[in-house]
């Protein structure tokens, strides 16, 4: 017998409960939405790991996780969303629990030992699957805050995390890099839902037309993010151009001392961190946004976000990037690494005003046929009903 009732109640589980980053953002949104449609949120979390009485506050209810088995049987939902979840002993507490789970795949934490899936030498981008070939890489020792301050992943410790989270209902995804990547390690195709992310509907903040001259980065400033790369392509524009980077990270010095030793002082800008209305004003004002990332991103949300401004983007050909950025369609796409494309496709778009503006209305048109908060809500509630109906 399968079950018939609709779907009402959501346990999500976060080991995070604050606005600390894109998993979080989602997660909080994502159960508004939900509210919206009549289905309760219950929101399990870490309580070791920050928490925040607003981000709280967007729930039916929380609880700290503390026994997964025990607490999932007195609230009894109809289905458990996890997000982030370390340790194999709660992921398997769950995974038994008599509940349908399943489970958004949001990075690679689990799929790569250092997580960023690029090389420690060199700074490759990296694609391959977890394996014993990543132990050539140095990247699994890692910085810590405790004393001696190193820490390392342990390959077996992470193939056992991710024969636990097999053991999971069903699973989500950004992408389809991302479906075929968590394919790879294991996890059966039929069972990897593909939902890309949304932006929220484009905020009317008064700010009018598009600087022709202004590129914005968005973003961390990690070296994932290949800031490194977009300011060595600035050094090598034919068109005058200024960058506003906004974003905080452990690379901002340096940076900023690269910004000044190619002699871009006057025209790159680091604006630091942003709240939403100032992220969306940049990202209205831009002639392009770009995403010159060279990890593999599992779904890069600030392409549409540009996208929903008719704001064109020049991003790395990478990962989960070309979910939403068709070249020469809805914006322009680059090797990842290579400072000379990026320069190249950067002075496409500043120097023709006719090209960017073409590239921004079709990235406005595959916002809204694909990127908004109602066509990614009404495929999530769907995809759980399915699982509700044929879980025993």
């Amino acid at each position: 017998m399968t079950r018939s009732e609709p779907l009402n109640h959501i346990v999500w589980v976060n080991e995070i409960a604050a606005p600390v980053g894109g998993c979080e953002a989602y997660v909080l949104k994502t159960a508004k939405h939900l509210s919206a449609r009549g289905v309760r949120s219950t929101l399990l979390y870490d309580p070791g790991r920050p928490v925040s009485a607003e981000f709280v506050r967007g729930f039916d209810a929380a609880f700290p996780l503390v026994e997964p088995a025990v607490q999932l049987l007195s609230i009894a939902p109809d289905l458990v969303y996890v997000h982030r979840l370390g340790g194999v002993k709660a992921t398997r507490a769950i995974a038994q629990g008599g509940i349908p789970v399943v489970r958004f795949f949001h990075d690679h934490r689990l799929f790569c030992l250092r997580e960023h899936k690029y090389t420690a030498i060199g700074h490759k981008t990296c694609e391959r699957p977890l394996g014993a070939h990543c132990l050539v890489c140095p990247g699994f020792i890692r910085r810590a805050e405790r004393w001696p301050h190193v820490a390392w992943s342990s390959l077996p410790g992470l193939q056992k995390e991710l024969a636990a989270n097999r053991m999971f209902s069903d699973f989500v995804v950004g992408s389809s890099y991302m479906a075929n990547h968590v394919a790879e390690h294991g996890f059966e195709p039929r069972r990897i839902h593909t939902l890309p992310l949304y932006a929220e509907p484009p905020v009317n903040d008064g700010v009018v037309g598009h600087e022709p001259d202004l590129v914005v980065f968005l973003g961390q400033l990690v070296r994932g993010k290949g800031v490194d790369v977009l300011l060595d392509a600035f050094a090598r524009l034919r068109t005058p151009a200024r960058l506003a980077i906004l974003g905080t990270g452990r690379q901002e010095q340096e940076l900023r001392q690269q910004s000044a030793r190619l002699g871009l002082r006057a025209r790159v800008s680091f604006l630091g961190s942003a709240d939403q209305a100032a992220k969306s004003e940049y990202l209205r004002r831009a002639a392009v946004i770009a995403v010159p990332s060279r990890v593999p991103e599992t779904f890069a949300l600030v392409g549409p976000e540009a996208m929903r401004y008719g704001t064109p983007v020049v991003a790395s050909r990478v990962g989960g990037i070309e979910e939403w950025l068709c070249d020469g369609v809805t914006g322009l796409a680059v090797p990842p690494g290579d400072p000379g494309a990026l320069a190249s496709a950067l002075d496409r778009l500043v120097g023709d005003v006719t090209l960017a503006t073409r590239l921004g209305n079709a990235g406005l048109r595959a916002y809204q046929e694909r990127f908004t908060p109602e066509h990614h809500v009404s495929s999530l509630i769907a995809l759980f009903q399915e699982i509700t109906r044929k879980t025993p």
